[in-house]
This record gives C-alpha cells, sequence and structure tokens, in this order.
C-alpha cells in the first residue's frame, strides 16, 4: 500500500509541476504523458539493478502509475472543467491580425517566434491571420483571414 500512496503522491506533484511550468514548455505531450514517460524507467530501475530484489514492487508500481494516468483521461474527458485544469486550455496569441500581448506575456511566448511559425505555415503578413492560437499541446495553429477588398496587397517593394 506504500508504494501505491508514494507513486500517487509522486504523479500529482510532477502532474501540478508541469501545469505550472506552462504548455510551451511540453512540446507534444500531454502531461499526463511526460508524468509517465519520467516516472516508469524511475519505478521500475531498482528491480532492474536488483537492489529491491521483488519485481512485485515495480509491477505494482507501474500498474499503479498506468491506472492513475487512465483514470486522470477519463475524468477529463467526461469533467471539461477537471480537463482544462490537466490539460490547459487553448489561448489566443493573435486576433484579427493584432497580437495579444497579455496572452503573448503570460504564455512566454515572443512575437519572433509567432513570426517564424508563420513563415512555416506560409503566412507572410500578421495582418493576414485571423487568430494565432497555442493549443494545448504547445503548438501554435493558424487561421487566416478570408482576403477582402478593405486591405490593399503590399506594395512590391515594401518589407514586413
Amino acid at each position: 500500500m506504500e508504494t501505491v500512496l508514494r507513486v500517487g503522491f509522486v504523479y500529482l506533484f510532477i502532474l501540478v509541476l508541469l501545469r505550472i511550468m506552462g504548455k510551451r514548455e511540453l512540446s507534444q505531450l500531454a502531461p499526463m504523458e511526460l508524468v509517465m514517460l519520467i516516472l516508469i524507467p524511475e519505478l521500475v530501475a531498482q528491480a532492474l539493478v536488483r537492489e529491491d530484489f521483488s519485481m512485485t514492487n515495480a509491477v505494482v508500481a507501474v500498474t499503479t502509475l498506468t491506472s492513475l494516468v487512465f483514470i486522470t483521461s477519463a475524468l477529463a474527458h467526461k469533467f471539461k472543467r477537471f480537463g482544462e485544469i490537466v490539460e490547459g486550455k487553448p489561448s489566443l496569441l493573435v486576433d484579427q491580425g493584432k497580437p495579444v500581448s497579455e496572452t503573448m506575456d503570460r504564455e512566454r511566448i515572443p512575437a519572433e517566434e509567432i513570426a517564424a511559425e508563420m513563415r512555416k505555415a506560409g503566412i507572410e503578413r500578421l495582418e493576414d491571420v485571423k487568430w494565432a492560437v497555442l493549443e494545448t499541446g504547445g503548438r501554435i495553429s493558424f487561421i487566416k483571414r478570408e482576403p477582402s477588398e478593405d486591405r490593399p496587397p503590399p506594395d512590391e517593394g515594401q518589407v514586413e
């Protein structure tokens, strides 16, 4: 029973710590996946190097961890608010071609990074972005504006 409690405590501690760090640090992994990837090797290491001669302890620990990940995932799916706490919510970085400075500061996203991601997406000007969204997995998604007559095309020699 002590193993179950220890694994549960460490799981919750690391999950909270990663949520505090923010989305960008997680890259493409969900917080639950990252916690599991960090902890499994540690949980089985002692059994593998024979510091703990019982493989049962490692099996109980990994089973507890994977069960916690499954339960957390199921709760996040069933209860929207719980899912937002565990996985976060998308954040609007650009709205109608204008940077949302408050969000960019909170998420620690510099304008240069948005520009680099725009170039990867084939978008030349910030004015062409309807929305730029920092997704819960840490990627930036772009929704382009529809061409309109009230925005003239850029001059040939103009540098953006």
